[in-house]
């Protein structure tokens, strides 16, 4: 099993070299609809549905995960791996980070 935690810049790198890997936006509906990661997958992980929906997921997929700020998809960690996830990489400082690191991101606000 791989599990381990990178940085925004890493994440950045990563998703450059791997277009194989799935980006799963952990926060609310209404978080993820201001703005994101390109390609992110939506999937809040405090919605009651969260396990099942992601036991329909394929365990063997590269997956990024991250919320707001880390806390949530930390929290989640322990149930993809409860459900035999192989191969998940954590975000740490989540949207947060990648909005203050200036990296891209699809935003549907206006200032």
């Amino acid at each position: 099993m791989k599990y381990r935690h990178v940085n925004v810049y890493e994440a950045h790198k990563l998703l450059k070299s791997s277009p194989e890997i799935v980006v799963l936006d952990l926060r609310t509906a209404d978080e993820y609809e201001m703005f994101y990661i390109e390609g992110a997958v939506n999937l809040d992980c405090e919605s009651k549905p969260f396990e099942h929906r992601i036991t329909r997921l394929n365990r063997n997929k590269p997956y990024l995960i991250h919320c707001h700020s880390g806390g949530r998809s930390i929290q989640a960690l322990k149930v993809f791996k409860k459900n035999g996830f192989t191969n998940i990489t954590h975000m740490d400082g989540g949207m947060r980070e990648w909005m203050h690191a200036d990296l891209p991101l699809i935003s549907h606000w206006s200032l």
